[in-house]
This record gives C-alpha cells, structure tokens and sequence, in this order.
C-alpha cells in the first residue's frame, strides 16, 4: 500500500510537472498578427471607423496608385459586409501568396489593382478564391507560416496589375531596406484606438539577421523560414492586419517577395523588437514546399476542370 500511494504521488507529479512544461511552451510562443479570420478584418465601404481591433502598417506614408502593383486585399463577406482580412502578393496570374494563419473563409475574394478599399476603383479587379493551400508544415510556433491562394480566373495584368518575381537563389539582404505594404491601423501607437486608413500605406524596414533578431525576441523561436526586419529608431512596423502582406526587396534585376508578414510583439514599433516575417523560398524545404504546392495544385486543378468538362459533355 505504501509503494503504491508512492508510485501514485510520482504519477501526479509527473502530470504536473508535463502540465508546467506545456504551459511554459503556449505562453512562449509567437503571437500572429491575426487571430482567426472571422475576427481579424473590418468592413469594406463604411469609412475608416471600423470596429475591429486589428491593425496595420504603423508609422509608414500612403504609397503612390499602383506603386505596389502585386498587393491585393483579401476580402470575404460576413453579415452581409464585405470584410477586409489580410493582404497579399501576385506571383502569377492566377496565384496568390500570403499567411497560413490568415485562414480561409467561404467566398473568399482577391482584389487586386486597389489603392483605396473603401471605394469601388475602376482598376480593381475583384476574383473568387477557387483553393486555399496552407503549407504542409505550419504550426503553432508559426514556423513556415505561408501559403498559396488560387484563383477561380486569370488576372489580367496592366500598370496596376502586375506579378511580383520570386528571389532569386541563395538570396541574402540583411543590412538592406526594404519595403512592406497593406491597409490597415496606422495609430502612431501600434495599438489602440485604431485608426484605418482607406488608402495603401507601406513602410520602410532594414533586414536583420535571424542571430540578432532571435536574441531580441528571445522566448520565442525564430528558425530558417523566417526573416525579420525593424526600424532601428523605433515607430514603424508591421502589425495586425498586414498579415500576409509581401516584404519586397529589390537587387540589379528589379523588386522580389522575400517574405510575408507573420507575426510580432505588441504594441507594434517598439526598436527593440522586430517584425518577423515568413520566408519559406529558399530553405532546405524549397521543393518539398510552396513552389511544389504551387504547380501540383494547378496541375491537379487542370486535371479537375478537365475531367469535368468531359463529364459535363458525355465523353
């Protein structure tokens, strides 16, 4: 009897003891600029006083009509309102990369070619989301936190329509500025009380290495599919509602997509403490990752929209 109540102690221990460890691994992880889709997003059309908490680019400029022509809105209706969610980035005319966590909702539409969300520009081109496609290896630590949207239709590109190149191999911009775009708070702040603008902002911020962003962050974990970047005199940032947004750089040949925001601490803009972005193209998981993700889905969409049409005709 005595061994046993002993051996039952240790058990209870031994639960408690795993209990304290998993607690301790949720409170370190990384907090997403998004929570579930269906509460990160604010109306479409009803001015700049929407009544989410989510927020944006923080201490950038609005950007020029068509400066940034790969950046698209994801929007999706919800009580009758079309709801901004997250942003994103053209890499072809019918796909369309952002944030695993921004999920997926029913009726998903992309709009592309908008500098002003809140009005119905002539240079919109609004498209049905066909497929979500998160990556295969996204988790809780929002490690590989990127994914791939097709669309129902092409886009059809102009001046204010336009893909953005992926980058180019054994790419490595630290030290350099670059540039990250999407709608959203723009409260000096990087919190509350939010103040969304209607037009496109982006903000300008310097890569630093993983080293030196891991040891600013530390108790979360920063690992090769990430890429970070700040502002060393503190007041702009990534946040909220940018989620999914592209993290342009630019070389010899033009601008790239390095990355896509992903998650940060809050309040947004402190100097000390850098936006962390998710940069899947050029680890060890390349081929195994969004590129293969890319073209097999749109091989197997091929695949599908064939077999239906020759059903749909008898053959």
């Amino acid at each position: 009897m005595v061994l046993f109540l002993a051996l039952q102690k240790d058990y209870y221990e031994m639960r408690k003891f795993i209990l304290l460890l998993f607690l301790s691994a949720v409170t370190a992880l990384p907090r997403a600029y998004e929570d579930p889709v269906i509460r990160n997003s604010f109306p479409v059309g009803q001015g700049s006083k929407g009544d989410s908490s989510s927020v944006l680019i923080v201490g950038g400029r609005e950007a020029q009509p068509g400066e940034f022509p790969w950046q698209v809105s994801l929007q999706y209706i919800s009580g009758g309102v079309l709801k901004h969610n997250c942003g994103g980035a053209i890499i072809d005319e019918t796909h369309i990369v952002t944030a695993t966590h921004c999920g997926y909702a029913s009726g998903y539409q992309v709009v592309a070619g908008a500098h002003n969300i809140q009005q119905n520009e002539t240079t919109q081109q609004r498209i049905p989301a066909l497929k979500f496609i998160p990556h295969p290896r996204f988790n809780l630590f929002l490690k590989n936190d990127i994914a791939v949207i097709i669309l129902s239709s092409p886009l059809v590109f102009n001046d204010r329509v336009k893909p953005l190149r992926l980058p180019p191999a054994n790419v490595n911009p630290v030290g350099q500025l670059c540039v990250v775009s999407g709608w959203g708070n723009a409260n000096p702040s990087g919190g509350n009380p939010p103040m969304y603008p209607d037009e496109l902002r982006a903000v300008n911020l310097t890569i630093t290495s993983n080293e030196e962003c891991q040891e600013r962050l530390s108790g979360s974990i920063v690992d090769e599919t990430m890429v970070c970047a700040h502002d060393n005199a503190g007041g702009k940032a990534t946040c909220g509602g940018d989620s999914g947004g592209p993290l342009v750089c630019s070389d010899a040949t033009g601008p790239y997509l390095l990355g896509v925001v992903s998650w940060g601490r809050s309040p947004c803009g402190q100097p000390e403490f850098p936006s962390v972005l998710s940069r899947e193209f050029n680890t060890p998981l390349k081929n195994r990752g969004i590129l293969k993700a890319l073209r097999t889905s749109w091989q197997r969409h091929l695949i599908e929209k064939a077999n239906s049409k020759k059903t749909l005709s008898g053959f």
